[in-house]
């Protein structure tokens, strides 16, 4: 994470990217889709800082810390069993229930999937637990 968070203008214009999945002034949450497009190029030999200007976000906004961040955090992604999520990589990153009933229902399916997928890891534990007995 950047320690220059971004300005309102900057937060409206990074929102407009169609791979832009949320922005708070600190922290740009991309989508699943542009991780997966982002890693292929990147294992085709693109730096990330093309790939990300050839996908509509600016170099001036981001800076080199973020766009090393972004780079860093989507390989990351890539070798977990899961592979990409949509928006925040992990649970205490998850935003608050957003201020507009659109906000509000995309954070409530995320967190409907995200504890989908957690009852379905409990199920496998279970099973395989009550096998070995």
């Amino acid at each position: 994470m950047s320690k220059i968070p971004f300005t309102e203008e900057q937060i409206k214009l990074l929102q407009e990217n169609p791979y832009t999945y949320n922005v708070t002034p600190n922290t740009l949450y991309l989508t699943k889709e542009f991780k997966e497009l982002f890693y292929q190029e990147y294992r085709k030999g693109k730096l990330p800082r093309q790939i990300l200007e050839e996908h509509g976000f600016p170099m001036s906004i981001l800076g080199e810390s973020r766009i090393s961040g972004i780079s860093s955090m989507i390989r990351k992604e890539a070798k977990r069993p899961e592979g990409f999520r949509e928006g925040p990589t992990s649970r205490r990153e998850l935003p608050l229930i957003g201020d507009t009933p659109e906000a509000a229902i995309r954070d409530l399916l995320h967190e409907v999937q995200y504890l989908r997928q957690e009852v379905e890891f409990l199920k496998k534990i279970t099973s395989i637990k009550n096998t070995r007995k």
